[in-house]
């Protein structure tokens, strides 16, 4: 009786002596998880001044987050500059965060999950974001500066300094991944007798109208330019003659209805539209020669219409 008394109480004994060590291990353990996660963050820091591009940014910091908890998809999104990132799936539960950095709009960011984010992860990510928000504003600041350098400074679409290389990368891509491109050349009617009759701010109203309803017409993958003038020029990646004469006849009505109001009176704008697509035979200069000879005969037919080459 005495004896099992005693081993009971050694058994006994064991038992608290291991539930000690546990708890040391364990303490140690967090410890060590502490110094590492601490590691990481500020690696994670370091990676992201290592380019002032948006995309890398904002993406280098989703996968940081991902290896903290799972989820399916994200969506980053600027108004001003435009900026739009998606990845992957972006459907069932979702956390949007309006990003702000003393009083610096930093745009959204909303992440997306097929179940439902626990208290404790949106926790961890609200505190995570103080990795981003810094970085982020600079990449901002820095694209900013980039579209104004090759922007054109009274209607914000790309300026003439730029159009030549991108028309050249434009079509070597097509043709390097097999795809469609078209290309469009944009004038406004009779802008001449606008400025004459209204001014030169009258035609400034009307060019700023114009490229904005070009802008709203075409897709986000798209690009617009001032070629010169009141001419335009519009890249339509991925596009057969088909779907790229809908997109011109978008903008062709889109323009129409515009209400440009000078004084007490409202301009009646309209524009011609020259389109090209590319061929195997093309470069840059002759999808662009093509489309402009097009223009040229839409504004002998009458203008306000669209003629393909």
């Amino acid at each position: 009786m005495q004896t099992q008394s005693s081993t009971q109480e050694m058994i006994k004994e064991l038992k608290e002596v291991k539930s000690v060590f546990n708890q040391c291990e364990q303490s140690e353990l967090k410890s060590y998880s502490h110094d590492l996660e601490q590691q990481a963050q500020l690696d994670l820091a370091m990676v992201m001044t290592m380019s002032l591009e948006v995309d890398w940014v904002v993406n280098k910091f989703m996968e940081y987050v991902h290896a903290y908890f799972l989820f399916d998809g994200f969506h980053y999104q600027c108004s001003e500059p435009q900026i739009n990132i998606e990845y992957a799936r972006m459907q069932g539960h979702s956390c949007r965060y309006n990003l702000e950095l003393e009083d610096f709009n930093l745009g959204t960011l909303t992440m997306y999950r097929g179940r439902k984010f626990a208290e404790s992860e949106l926790m961890l990510f609200e505190n995570l974001i103080a990795l981003l928000v810094h970085p982020l504003r600079n990449s901002i600041q820095y694209k900013k500066a980039t579209l104004l350098a090759y922007s054109d400074a009274l209607t914000g679409a790309r300026n003439r300094s730029t159009f030549d290389e991108s028309l050249m990368r434009e079509v070597n891509l097509s043709k390097r991944h097999q795809q469609e491109l078209a290309l469009l050349v944009v004038d406004i009617d009779y802008f001449k007798k606008v400025n004459d009759t209204y001014g030169h701010s009258a035609g400034d109203q009307a060019l700023k109208a114009v490229a904005e309803s070009i802008q709203q017409s075409i897709r986000t993958t798209d690009l617009l330019f001032r070629y010169g003038g009141e001419e335009f020029v519009v890249f339509l990646s991925k596009s057969d003659c088909e779907s790229a004469y809908v997109i011109a006849n978008r903008i062709l009505e889109s323009v129409r209805e515009l209400n440009v109001q000078v004084g007490e009176e409202f301009l009646d704008l309209s524009v011609s539209i020259g389109l090209s697509c590319l061929t195997s035979k093309d470069t840059g200069d002759s999808i662009f020669n093509r489309a402009d000879k097009a223009l040229y005969q839409a504004k002998n037919d009458g203008r306000d219409q669209i003629k393909v080459a």
